[in-house]
């Protein structure tokens, strides 16, 4: 048996526009992304001995269904990838076996901390890292750009965690440019008890004009972002009024806690606070960890938010 251990990262969309629909029917995107240190934690397990089986138990979280976890997907696109390239590319470590199909059994351990439906990733940071240990088991039969088609065809936002860091994320997902990370803001996340549904958020989307899109203030915009001699705060704030996501309003008609949370957040000190990705997870950014701690305290104290969980995290 090979053994694995690897951390899954939760993202924040620090924002997220919609740029219309494509022809494959998936909306084009256009979000910065910020890796936070809120983790799952993943032990992979191969038996070369065992042949084609699947098992994964989840820990931590009874809401999570391991039957419509990502890292199933993840394994069973990454074999057939690997089994179709093996047919064409004899190079390939172990072609013959791969060909026929022959693959070892795979025991994933997930242990969640990441709350599902929140916007976070969690499903999808796992997906990524289940495909970064079978990349690195099976010695690397794919390109980067390989890898990247792979992960996006397991979901959209799988493909920013094979980077991390801080990326603006265009199109369904898969066009990733790393930038200069805005590490070590102090956060508070606060996730109602609810989730947002993603095609619901996306069909009232559709069902008005898009929102504007100024191009060339974002390309300034993020081109002041990637500046790596300033303070990733105040880089970050100068965006001003770009700092938007398009499904908030649509994810706050569904559910007046992510609105309440938000203003919340913004009466603790908080230098600015938006909902990620279609929700339900609201982020606060803060000067100081101080500032941040205090906040915490009254986040806790709202009578309001008191079916809410409520973390501490920080950008990386």
């Amino acid at each position: 048996m090979d053994s694995y251990e690897i951390t899954a990262n939760a993202k924040l969309n620090i924002f997220l526009r919609v740029r219309g629909k494509l022809s494959n029917g998936y909306h084009s995107l256009y979000s910065v992304m910020q890796e936070i240190d809120l983790a799952d934690t993943l032990t992979i397990n191969i038996y070369p001995e065992r042949e084609n089986g699947f098992d994964i138990k989840c820990l931590g979280r009874n809401d999570i269904d391991p039957e419509k976890n990502l890292c199933r997907k993840a394994r069973d696109r990454f074999f057939s990838s690997l089994r179709k390239k093996a047919g064409t590319d004899p190079s390939v470590p172990d072609a013959r076996l791969w060909k026929k199909g022959r693959f070892p059994n795979i025991e994933i351990i997930l242990t969640k901390v990441i709350p599902s439906e929140s916007g976070m990733g969690g499903g999808s940071s796992d997906a990524a890292a289940t495909l970064m240990v079978l990349q690195e088991h099976f010695d690397n039969p794919f390109t980067d750009e390989e890898l990247n088609q792979l992960a996006v065809n397991v979901g959209a936002d799988v493909p920013f965690f094979l980077y991390g860091g801080t990326c603006l994320c265009e199109r369904v997902g898969e066009d990733i440019t790393a930038l200069n990370p805005l590490s070590g803001i102090p956060l508070l996340i606060v996730k109602p008890s609810k989730g947002v549904s993603t095609p619901e958020c996306f069909k009232a989307i559709d069902s008005k004009p898009l929102p504007e899109f100024d191009e060339a203030r974002y390309s300034a915009f993020i081109a002041g972002l990637n500046d790596a001699d300033r303070n990733p705060l105040e880089r970050f704030l100068e965006g001003g009024d770009l700092l938007t996501n398009d499904l908030e309003i649509p994810s706050m008609e569904r559910i007046p806690e992510i609105r309440l949370a938000r203003e919340a957040l913004l009466d603790t000190g908080a230098e600015f606070s938006r909902m990620t990705g279609s929700g339900s997870a609201v982020f606060a950014m803060y000067r100081d960890e101080k500032t941040r701690d205090a906040a915490y305290d009254q986040i806790k104290e709202n009578p309001g938010l008191s079916g809410c969980e409520v973390f501490f995290s920080r950008t990386i």
